[in-house]
């Protein structure tokens, strides 16, 4: 399965990424929203873990325009503002779940599991 990961921090991204390979998983990241459609014809993600507060494009501006292209990938955002409206945003959006930052590798497993098998 591959995931791709977008974040505009290097560091979490090379965090995302080590722990997205522990669980077994492809990873592949990027710093910026922008491009979004290129990159998923080309990597070809399951599923896609999502920062909200990304200086180009938020992760709003990304689901967004996943909606728009009609791109049918469960999206899992995973950011530092933990809020409940914001939470409530992203869902209603379309992603499958919402995590704060820090990540909980338990947590995010069990999410990453059931937007693979279609139940997030």
């Amino acid at each position: 399965m591959k995931i791709l990961n977008i974040d505009d921090s290097t560091v979490n991204n090379m965090l995302m990424e080590n722990i997205i390979s522990s669980f077994g998983y492809e990873a592949y990241s990027l710093l910026q929203g922008s491009g979004i459609a290129e990159k998923i014809e080309e990597y070809q993600p399951d599923v896609i873990i999502l920062d909200l507060m990304m200086p180009d494009k938020s992760g709003f501006d990304v689901l967004d325009e996943l909606n728009k292209l009609g791109f049918n990938i469960p999206v899992i955002v995973v950011t530092a503002m933990n809020s409940s409206e914001l939470k409530r945003r992203a869902l209603e959006m379309g992603a499958v779940d919402y995590q704060a930052k820090p990540v909980n590798m338990k947590s995010l497993k069990r999410s990453l599991d059931k937007a693979f098998q279609g139940e997030a």
